[in-house]
This record gives C-alpha cells, sequence and structure tokens, in this order.
C-alpha cells in the first residue's frame, strides 16, 4: 500500500495551488490507484483455470453488447453527428482567414483566435453540446427501459432535471445571449433540451403529490438562489437568472441522484446488477458532468465586470465540480457493490455444492431473484 500513501499524499500537498477541477481528477486517479491495488493484493486468493476465465469474459463481453446494443448504437450515432458538424466547423473556420492567415473583420478574428486555442473541438462550447447529447442518451436509455429494472432517475430527480431543462428551453427562447457557439451550437442544443424536457415529463408521469411539493420547492430554492447570484452578460435579470438557475437545479437533481444510489444499494442489492439503464447511467453521468465541470473552470473565465448579483462564477464552477462528485460517487457505490457481488457468487453454475456435498440452490443463498 506504500505506493498509494505516496499518492495521497502528492494530492493533498497539490491541493492548496490548484483549483477544484484538478483536485478532484487527482482524487478519481486515487481511488482508480487502489483499486488497482487491492486487485494486485488479491492474487494470492484461489481463482478458476485461466482459460475458463478467459472464455467467461468473452462470454460475458459479448453479453453487454447485446444488452446495451440501442444504448451503444445511439452513443455512436451522436459521435459521428459531432464529428461531422466539427469537420463542416473546421471548413468554417478557414473559409474566415485570408491567403495570408490574418483575419480583418474583429468578430472573426475573435472566432479564429478560439479556434486556435480549441483545435479540437472549435470552441469552448462544444463541451456543453457534448453534455446535453450524453445526458440525452441517459434519459432515452432511462425511459426505453422503463419496467426492466431500477433507475437512478427517481420521480423526484426527474421533476427537477425537468424544471432545468424547462429553464433552459424558456432562456433559448427569451435571448440568444446565452446560445452556444460553435459546430455544435445554435438551435442543436436548443432542440436536445426540448427532447431532454419530453422525456423527463415521460419519467416523471404518475409522481406522487408529496414528491412534486418537494421538486418544486427544491425548484422554488434553485429560483432563489439564482435571483441572488446572476451574471450580466444578457443585462436582463430573467435571462441571465434563468441560466444560473438550470445549473442550480441540475445540481440538486445530482445529489437527489446520489441520495436515491445510497438507498438503492442498500435496499435492492443484487437486483440493481440486472438494470442495463442503472449501469448506463453511472458510466454516462460522470463523464457527461465532467464536460460541463471542465468548461466552467478552465474555460469560463472569471470576469468581475460580468457578476451582476452575488457570486454567480462560483456557483457555475464549484456547483459543477459538486455534480462530478455527486455522480462519481455513485457510480463506485454501484460498481463496488457489483465487483463484491461477482466475486461472492460461485464459481460453478446454478446448482452450486456445499462443503458437506449437498446441493443447494441458488435462490436459498440469494435473497432476490436477478
Amino acid at each position: 500500500m506504500e505506493p498509494i500513501t505516496k499518492i495521497i499524499n502528492a494530492v493533498c500537498n497539490l491541493a492548496p495551488g490548484k483549483n477544484p477541477f484538478e483536485c478532484a481528477i487527482g482524487l478519481i486517479v486515487v481511488v482508480v490507484v487502489l483499486r488497482l491495488e487491492v486487485g494486485r493484493n488479491a492474487g494470492n486468493m484461489p481463482h478458476q483455470n485461466v482459460g475458463q476465465t478467459s472464455v467467461a469474459r468473452v462470454a460475458r463481453c459479448k453479453k453487454l453488447l447485446q444488452q446495451y446494443a440501442p444504448e451503444t448504437i445511439g452513443l455512436l450515432a451522436f459521435i459521428l453527428l459531432a464529428a461531422a458538424l466539427r469537420i463542416r466547423g473546421s471548413y468554417a473556420v478557414e473559409s474566415l482567414l485570408s491567403e495570408d492567415g490574418q483575419v480583418d473583420n474583429p468578430s472573426a478574428a475573435a472566432m479564429a483566435e478560439i479556434a486556435r486555442q480549441w483545435p479540437m473541438l472549435v470552441t469552448a462550447d462544444t463541451l456543453l453540446s457534448l453534455q446535453a447529447m450524453l445526458r440525452l442518451l441517459v434519459l432515452a436509455s432511462s425511459v426505453l427501459r422503463m419496467g426492466g429494472g431500477p433507475s437512478l432517475l427517481t420521480q423526484e430527480a426527474a421533476a427537477i432535471s425537468c424544471g432545468a431543462a424547462l429553464g433552459r428551453a424558456a432562456l433559448v427562447a427569451y435571448s440568444n445571449v446565452y446560445m452556444l457557439d460553435g459546430p455544435l451550437g445554435g438551435y442543436l442544443p436548443a432542440a436536445i433540451e426540448l427532447f431532454s424536457f419530453a422525456l423527463l415529463v415521460i419519467l416523471c408521469r404518475g409522481i406522487r403529490p408529496c414528491a412534486l411539493m418537494t421538486s418544486v420547492l427544491t425548484l422554488g430554492v434553485a429560483a432563489c438562489i439564482a435571483y441572488r447570484n446572476h451574471l450580466s452578460l444578457a443585462n436582463d435579470i430573467l435571462a441571465d437568472a434563468l441560466f444560473i438557475f438550470a445549473h442550480v437545479a441540475e445540481l440538486l437533481a445530482a445529489f437527489a441522484y446520489l441520495s436515491h444510489a445510497v438507498l438503492l444499494d442498500f435496499e435492492v442489492e443484487r437486483v440493481t446488477r440486472g438494470s442495463v439503464a442503472l449501469g448506463f447511467a453511472h458510466v454516462i453521468m460522470p463523464v457527461q458532468a465532467c464536460l460541463a465541470a471542465y468548461y466552467f473552470v478552465q474555460a469560463f473565465e472569471v470576469v468581475p465586470s460580468m457578476v451582476g448579483a452575488g457570486h454567480p462564477f462560483q456557483v457555475l464552477q464549484w456547483g459543477c465540480v459538486a455534480q462530478v462528485g455527486a455522480y462519481a460517487g455513485a457510480a463506485l457505490l454501484h460498481w463496488a457493490e457489483y465487483l463484491e457481488s461477482a466475486a461472492q457468487e460461485p464459481a460453478t453454475n446454478p446448482g452450486t455444492s456445499t462443503e458437506s456435498g449437498a446441493i443447494m440452490p441458488r435462490h436459498a443463498a440469494v435473497p432476490a431473484v436477478l
């Protein structure tokens, strides 16, 4: 465990002088190294035959591909769409440049400079567009898999996220100041938010009155925070507050997601392993949260003149980093339970033998059926 101790000390020494996003990444690296170290130290435990293990892993991969076929197809479709728009955006930037590589128009020069700073994405707003795409995939998976197992998008979390999506849609309809730029910008993210809103409405169907009241009160708290902490980009308090409101509502929905993940792991245990939507959400949600956190920490520079009221930059930066922690924490709880359950399963097929040689059916040892 000595390498892990050195890494933890290094992360702690870097923390005071680094931004919160870099510290969060460092902690995630520590968790990954810890998992690898535990697996290496557990090498003395009895295992199956190497050939049998390889065959089992191949069979498991095939099963996962079959289970996650719709999600994989959707992810590939969004990747191809993003790549096509990115290639088209590079051509648009090159058209702004003259033969000697200079730009006379100030606005075009600013766009060309941003493209030089973000050569892979053309503009930093592409990160938020990709985030919207990944979030739409998770919502589509949850709707598609309704009834196929537990989901972390509870009615309360879905209702809060529904308010956030509605706020983004209203912001685009009310003002174009906060509209995303770049090859993946424009009305594409707005259309994605509308689709997300429709899917969230489906997930909220049949919500209980008490849960609806809790969600409405939570959105009211988000609105108060946004009113007291907003930017001044649009010079319109409603537009500026709507932008902060959407992000604060997403933060509160992330913590509702995390709290349900904790309760789900304790109450459902091994039943959660059979939910495709659950596993897909645990993989994608931390990734989409990292995109927004990287944008607001690295690309969204703090400009005092852009502050309309309160501390909007701190709300955006720390809120997005907290979302990464919430989604990553939920994912770590799930995969730790998954690996522990997989390790405790008998090596043989259903109908394993006990030490006395008797055959014990699996349902006698496992309280829930997969």
